[in-house]
């Protein structure tokens, strides 16, 4: 079997604060095979995105990562210098952010933003750089791709300025993909498309991705495997389809119950305090 191309082993972090440190992440530990799809799910604030940012090493003071090792293809990257994650991010590790303006530059035109993500890992010239940023805008169903590329942030809707950031991230079917509920601000009808392009992505080249959500059906099915999350701990991990028939942990039990079950008028379950 090949080596896992991702590996987190007992990370910690914790937040700063004047009453002394918060834990942010207790003892996070997961794996992550080429080619495979790991869904990380939990409520908000039980350290999804903390968990993502660590990986990327965007977590800024007053956050900080205290403990624990993150492995990437051999290499452990909290002892990377800034250079050297520079060259990894948006090259061999992508991240698309909930909030597509954390990737696009307000003041820079689509098309000079992708273009020059492009020159920047690739050794080509502006006009293929200028035609491969058409073709991934066009890959995940921007209408109108050439067009789009003299068009600013501001002069596309929420949902075009997401497709836009995917697209970023697709640009050079990099290694290893963390998407931070990516699809959320996305309709019915994109959402499937761009599910569609990254499950093509993963079988043609084994793209490993980390897919963040608290969508229980979008983890079932993309997912190889879920992890799930509270407290900023990883409380029970599995296949995904078992997993979420036959739940282990009782926030997992919790979580699943609370999903809305399309009956008008019933009752929501809540997970009880105290499962750490």
């Amino acid at each position: 079997m090949s080596a896992p191309l991702l590996e987190i082993r007992r990370l910690r972090a914790e937040l700063a604060t004047r009453n002394g440190p918060l834990n942010m992440l207790d003892d996070v530990s997961f794996t992550l095979d080429p080619g495979r799809v790991l869904g990380l799910v939990g409520e908000s604030g039980s350290g999804k995105s903390a968990t993502a940012f660590a990986i990327m090493g965007l977590l800024d003071p007053p956050a900080r990562v205290v403990g624990g090792s993150i492995r990437f293809a051999g290499r452990d990257l909290l002892g990377l210098k800034e250079a050297e994650m520079r060259r990894l991010r948006g090259n061999r590790i992508a991240m698309i952010f909930q909030d597509p303006m954390m990737t696009l530059n307000p003041v820079l035109t689509i098309g000079a933003q992708i273009v020059e993500t492009v020159l920047a890992h690739a050794p080509v010239g502006r006009a293929e750089a200028r035609r491969r940023a058409r073709d991934v805008l066009g890959r995940v169903g921007v209408p109108g791709p050439e067009e789009r590329l003299s068009c600013h942030p501001h002069q596309l809707s929420g949902g075009l300025r997401q497709r836009v950031a995917i697209a970023i991230a697709l640009l050079h079917e990099p290694d290893l993909i963390i998407a931070d509920e990516p699809t959320t601000a996305l309709d019915a009808t994109i959402q499937a498309q761009i599910l569609r392009e990254i499950r093509d992505l993963v079988a043609e080249h084994r793209t490993a991705v980390l897919w963040i959500t608290h969508d229980l059906s979008v983890a079932e099915d993309l997912a190889d495997e879920i992890a799930v999350m509270y407290a900023g701990r990883v409380v029970e991990t599995g296949p995904a389809a078992a997993l979420l028939r036959r739940p282990a942990h009782p926030y997992t039990v919790g979580l699943i119950a609370s999903q809305p079950q399309g009956q008008r008028g019933s009752r929501l379950c809540s997970a009880p305090l105290g499962l750490t």
